[in-house]
Protein backbone atom coordinates (compact mmCIF):
# COMPACT_ATOMS: atom_id res chain seq x y z
CA UNK A 1 0.00 0.00 0.00
CA UNK A 2 1.28 3.19 -0.80
CA UNK A 3 1.52 6.58 0.56
CA UNK A 4 0.16 9.92 -0.90
CA UNK A 5 4.11 11.08 -1.27
CA UNK A 6 4.98 8.23 -2.77
CA UNK A 7 2.23 8.22 -5.59
CA UNK A 8 3.09 12.06 -5.88
CA UNK A 9 6.66 11.08 -6.82
CA UNK A 10 5.88 8.51 -8.94
CA UNK A 11 3.50 10.90 -10.88
CA UNK A 12 6.27 13.45 -11.13
CA UNK A 13 8.74 10.64 -12.41
CA UNK A 14 5.95 9.48 -15.09
CA UNK A 15 4.87 13.12 -16.29
CA UNK A 16 8.80 13.54 -16.54
CA UNK A 17 8.90 10.88 -19.16
CA UNK A 18 5.68 11.74 -21.27
CA UNK A 19 7.02 15.06 -21.57
CA UNK A 20 10.65 14.05 -22.30
CA UNK A 21 9.01 12.50 -25.80
CA UNK A 22 8.48 14.10 -29.10
CA UNK A 23 5.06 13.91 -29.80
CA UNK A 24 5.37 14.60 -33.51
CA UNK A 25 7.20 11.24 -33.75
CA UNK A 26 4.11 8.98 -34.12
CA UNK A 27 5.45 5.75 -32.22
CA UNK A 28 5.78 7.97 -29.42
CA UNK A 29 2.25 8.71 -29.08
CA UNK A 30 0.65 6.24 -27.74
CA UNK A 31 3.48 5.94 -25.06
CA UNK A 32 2.77 9.60 -23.91
CA UNK A 33 -1.55 9.00 -23.68
CA UNK A 34 -0.28 5.67 -21.95
CA UNK A 35 1.74 7.31 -19.43
CA UNK A 36 -0.15 10.07 -18.72
CA UNK A 37 -3.38 8.08 -17.68
CA UNK A 38 -0.65 6.31 -15.46
CA UNK A 39 0.53 9.93 -13.95
CA UNK A 40 -3.20 11.03 -13.08
CA UNK A 41 -3.76 7.31 -11.86
CA UNK A 42 -0.92 8.23 -9.44
CA UNK A 43 -2.26 11.47 -9.03
CA UNK A 44 -5.69 9.98 -8.04
CA UNK A 45 -4.00 7.61 -5.54
CA UNK A 46 -2.10 10.47 -3.59
CA UNK A 47 -6.26 11.93 -3.40
CA UNK A 48 -7.52 8.74 -2.35
CA UNK A 49 -4.78 7.80 0.33
CA UNK A 50 -5.20 11.95 1.52
CA UNK A 51 -8.91 12.44 1.71
CA UNK A 52 -10.11 9.07 2.60
CA UNK A 53 -7.36 6.52 3.92
CA UNK A 54 -8.58 4.39 0.77
CA UNK A 55 -6.28 1.84 -1.40
CA UNK A 56 -7.91 0.65 -4.43
CA UNK A 57 -6.86 -2.99 -5.35
CA UNK A 58 -8.05 -2.66 -8.87
CA UNK A 59 -8.76 -0.15 -11.84
CA UNK A 60 -12.64 -1.33 -11.70
CA UNK A 61 -12.49 -0.67 -7.93
CA UNK A 62 -10.42 2.87 -8.64
CA UNK A 63 -13.13 3.62 -11.30
CA UNK A 64 -15.92 3.39 -9.31
CA UNK A 65 -14.40 5.39 -6.53
CA UNK A 66 -13.17 7.80 -8.91
CA UNK A 67 -16.62 7.68 -10.64
CA UNK A 68 -18.55 8.41 -7.24
CA UNK A 69 -16.14 10.80 -5.45
CA UNK A 70 -14.58 12.75 -8.05
CA UNK A 71 -15.80 15.83 -10.04
CA UNK A 72 -13.38 15.30 -12.56
CA UNK A 73 -14.33 11.76 -13.15
CA UNK A 74 -15.37 12.11 -17.08
CA UNK A 75 -11.22 13.34 -17.43
CA UNK A 76 -10.47 10.42 -15.66
CA UNK A 77 -12.37 8.04 -17.59
CA UNK A 78 -11.37 9.48 -21.02
CA UNK A 79 -7.72 8.83 -20.03
CA UNK A 80 -8.48 5.48 -19.01
CA UNK A 81 -10.06 4.96 -22.03
CA UNK A 82 -7.57 6.77 -24.34
CA UNK A 83 -5.25 4.42 -22.69
CA UNK A 84 -6.75 0.99 -23.21
CA UNK A 85 -7.24 2.01 -26.90
CA UNK A 86 -3.10 2.88 -27.27
CA UNK A 87 -2.52 -0.77 -25.40
CA UNK A 88 -4.72 -3.29 -26.83
CA UNK A 89 -6.50 -1.42 -29.32
CA UNK A 90 -3.61 -0.37 -31.36
CA UNK A 91 -4.89 2.92 -31.90
CA UNK A 92 -2.57 5.49 -33.57
CA UNK A 93 -3.05 8.87 -31.97
CA UNK A 94 -2.64 11.93 -33.94
CA UNK A 95 -0.67 14.86 -32.40
CA UNK A 96 -4.30 16.91 -31.74
CA UNK A 97 -5.50 14.20 -30.37
CA UNK A 98 -2.61 14.03 -27.93
CA UNK A 99 -2.88 17.68 -26.94
CA UNK A 100 -6.55 17.54 -26.44
CA UNK A 101 -6.05 14.46 -24.15
CA UNK A 102 -3.25 16.61 -22.11
CA UNK A 103 -4.57 19.77 -22.08
CA UNK A 104 -8.83 18.60 -21.73
CA UNK A 105 -8.31 15.53 -19.59
CA UNK A 106 -4.90 15.08 -18.19
CA UNK A 107 -4.18 18.37 -16.89
CA UNK A 108 -7.90 19.02 -15.15
CA UNK A 109 -7.08 15.74 -13.20
CA UNK A 110 -3.68 16.80 -12.34
CA UNK A 111 -4.49 20.09 -11.12
CA UNK A 112 -7.64 19.09 -9.44
CA UNK A 113 -5.61 16.85 -7.16
CA UNK A 114 -2.82 18.89 -6.79
CA UNK A 115 -5.31 22.27 -6.01
CA UNK A 116 -6.77 19.62 -3.09
CA UNK A 117 -3.52 17.98 -1.73
CA UNK A 118 -1.47 21.68 -2.00
CA UNK A 119 -3.60 24.04 -2.03
CA UNK A 120 -2.59 27.59 -2.41
CA UNK A 121 -2.30 29.96 0.12
CA UNK A 122 -5.22 32.25 0.91
CA UNK A 123 -5.10 35.66 -0.92
CA UNK A 124 -3.62 38.87 1.93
Amino acid sequence: MSSQVEHEEQAQRNETFFQALDKTVSVNREWIVTAAFYVALHWVEAYFDNQYNFHPKSHDMRNTAVMRFLSIANEYSKLHRASREARYLMHRFTVKEVEDLINLSYEPVKNFVQNVLHPPPPSP
